[in-house]
Formats: C-alpha cells, structure tokens, sequence
C-alpha cells in the first residue's frame, strides 16, 4: 500500500482534497482512461448520464453539435473544438475530475482511508460540485447513482448558462479588434496576469461607467496575489484593453483569454437560476449539507457547506454569480499544520498551481500533488 496513505491510516499524514475548473485538455485526459479499459462501469454511467441531460435539454441551442461522447473517446479525430462544447464542457470537465478520482482508488490509494484522513476539500470555480460528490462518500451502487447524478446536474448547468448568454463565437469584427489590440480569439472571460488586484481593480472602476450597464466588466475571480479573472462581453473586455493597452505594456501584465463562452462569477449569469431549479428537480439532485461527511469550503465566502439547507442552487450561485477567492478556500490548508498534503483530481496541473501560488502568498508550503499528473500520481502511490 502507498507509504503516504499507510501513514495517514497510522495517523501520521491528514489530507485536503481538491478539485480543478476549467482551462485543461479534459477530452483527451478522458480518452486515456477510456482507452485502457479500466473503469468499463464508470464509462457506462457517464455515456447514460450524458444521454440522459442531452434529452433534458431537448433541442437546445446551447447544443448546436451532436453531443457523441463515447464516438469522441473512440476516436479522437472525431472531437469537436473546445468553442464548439463549450455549453456543456462543465459536465465533461468533471467527468475527467470524477476519472481521476476513482483511477487513484483502483491504482491502490483506498478511497475510504482517504477519506477517513482527509481534513476538508473545496474546488476551483465548477471544481467545488465535485468536491462536494467526493464528500457524499458514496460506494459500491450509490457511488455510480451519485455519478449519474452529478453529471446531469452540472452538464445542464453548462447548457442552461449558455442559453442565458447565447454568444457562442466571437464576431469577425471582435476578433479583428481583439487582435489589433494585442490578444487573440476574445472570449467572455479573460485572464490578467500580473501586478496586484488593486491595480486591476481600480482600471475596472474606471472603464465601466463608460460602458452600457449590462455589459460592465466584473473582477469574477481572484485567483493567487498576481493572477485574477475579468468576466463581461467580449466588446467590454476588448475595449478594457484597448483603453489600458500601453499601461498593460509598461507594467508587463498579461491579457489571456479564457477558453469558455460564459461570463462565470458575477451577476450577468443571474438568470440561469429559475429555468435551472426546475432541472434539478427534473434530475432529482436532491442533495442537503447533512449529506456531506467532510468538510467542503466555498470559495466565495469561505463557509463548510454543510451548514446548506440545500446544495443544487446554493452550489450553482457559487459558480455562475458571486465570486471567486481562491485563498479563502486554501485558507483551511494555511491555517491547519495537521494538513501534511494536498491532492488535487484536476483536470490537468492548472489548479494545482494556483494553489502552490495562493498558499506561497499564504505563507504555507503544504505540498500539492496532481492525480492527473504521472509523476505526481506515481508519487502518492510509491510504497
């Protein structure tokens, strides 16, 4: 057995658990697994669950590509571009999240004992929905009825937030601007990178009384001490740099944009609440805060979930409205010594390095290990 967990089990080690967003290679991440053949009844949940929020959303035009996730596994030269799925990636996403999780356990990492060790967990941006299914600490049957669940819930999360903000590619004329003004393909969200949330707060205070009110730019998420997001429409993200192009320069701040469609963390997804409480009932995603057995911290005002009534709707105003500080999920890890590693279930790296950064800004070094990463895995592993 794992040296780390054997520990953990002598009493020796406590975990954090965490959960990634957006921004990795999630398909291809799911290809791999789907290739080796491992998780034959993971897959099969997932391709059902799939189906099932697919005929939930009927004709969407959130959907305007067939959805055929199990073609897409089996061949790769089928898989559509990341703008093209966009609407329902939220749901694949944590498919890839829900992949590694359950990889780590079949590799020998006993999920029970895990849990039995782990001091809390939280999740970056869509990150915190499967942190909350790993809180269920679901088994045997209950644990791909959960799985069934939770995908239907966030896919349709992902198709109900782009009906709310149908503007699925960028316009010749944005795409023209944006690149005259130093960024390529402009998308609802945008990353700058560099210099302190003051400094980029303060530029978003100026620029937005010259914008129309519903399309003002919003700090949607504060991600490490130099690393935050801009949310808004494309032409009020273009027009911010354009405004402030030569103070971006001389203060050597990056200006990326997202890979996403949506607006996420501020108050232009609103709308999604009514038509997605009626899903959740449709779904059945019934789930309370007494449901949960750990520890899960929001990452938009720090509170343990389950203190919630509820999780469908409080978890959706999480991820579509109200910001995100990722230090006041990480702050548990900073404020707990007992915490002796983080293990994050991805996708990709990405998440694991805003949380070495926002806990470096934190004055913590607990180590942070990528389930999705073969060195990382290879190391929670080792015996």
């Amino acid at each position: 057995m794992s040296t780390i967990l054997n520990e953990a089990i002598a009493g020796k080690n406590k975990f954090y658990l965490q959960f990634g967003g957006q921004g990795a290679p999630y398909l291809k991440e799911l290809t791999g697994y789907y290739k080796e053949g491992k998780m034959s009844r993971f897959f099969e949940t997932a391709f059902a669950a799939v189906d099932k929020a697919v005929a939930l959303a009927d004709g969407s035009a959130a959907l305007p590509f067939p959805v055929e996730l199990k073609k897409w596994l089996e061949d790769e030269t089928s898989q559509p571009k990341d703008e093209h799925i966009a609407g329902i990636s939220l749901g694949l996403i944590q498919l890839a999240q829900f992949a590694h999780y359950e990889n780590l356990h079949i590799q020998g990492f006993d999920r029970s004992a895990m849990l039995k060790a782990t001091l809390g967990m939280s999740g970056h941006s869509q990150g915190l929905i499967a942190a909350s299914f790993a809180a269920l600490q679901l088994e045997g049957d209950a644990f791909y009825e959960g799985i069934d669940k939770y995908t239907q819930y966030l896919f349709m999360m992902g198709v109900r937030a782009q009906e709310v903000h149908p503007f699925i590619f960028a316009s010749a004329e944005e795409e023209a601007k944006a690149e005259a003004a130093g960024s390529k393909a402009p998308s609802p969200m945008v990353a700058v990178l560099g210099d302190s949330h003051e400094t980029i707060e303060a530029m978003v205070k100026e620029i937005n009384p010259s914008l129309p009110e519903d399309r003002r730019i919003y700090v949607s998420l504060y991600n490490t001490p130099n690393n935050r997001i801009l949310s808004s429409f494309r032409n009020s993200l273009i027009a911010f740099q354009e405004k402030f192009k030569d103070t971006l320069a001389e203060k050597g701040i990056k200006y990326v944009y997202l890979r996403t469609t949506c607006p996420f963390h501020c108050t232009l997804m609103e709308a999604i609440k009514a038509p997605f409480a009626k899903d959740i009932e449709k779904i059945g995603f019934h789930y309370t805060g007494k449901d949960l057995k750990s520890p899960v911290i929001s990452f938009s005002d720090g509170k343990d979930l389950r203190t919630e009534n509820e999780l469908g709707m409080r978890m959706c105003d999480d991820l579509m409205v109200q910001p995100l500080y990722w230090d006041k999920a990480m702050a548990p890890v900073a404020e707990n010594s007992a915490i002796s590693h983080v293990i994050d279930f991805g996708p990709g790296k990405v998440s694991q390095r805003l949380s070495v950064d926002t806990l470096k800004g934190l004055n913590n070094e607990t180590p942070v290990f990528a389930a999705a990463f073969a060195k990382d895995l290879k190391t929670l592993l080792a015996t």
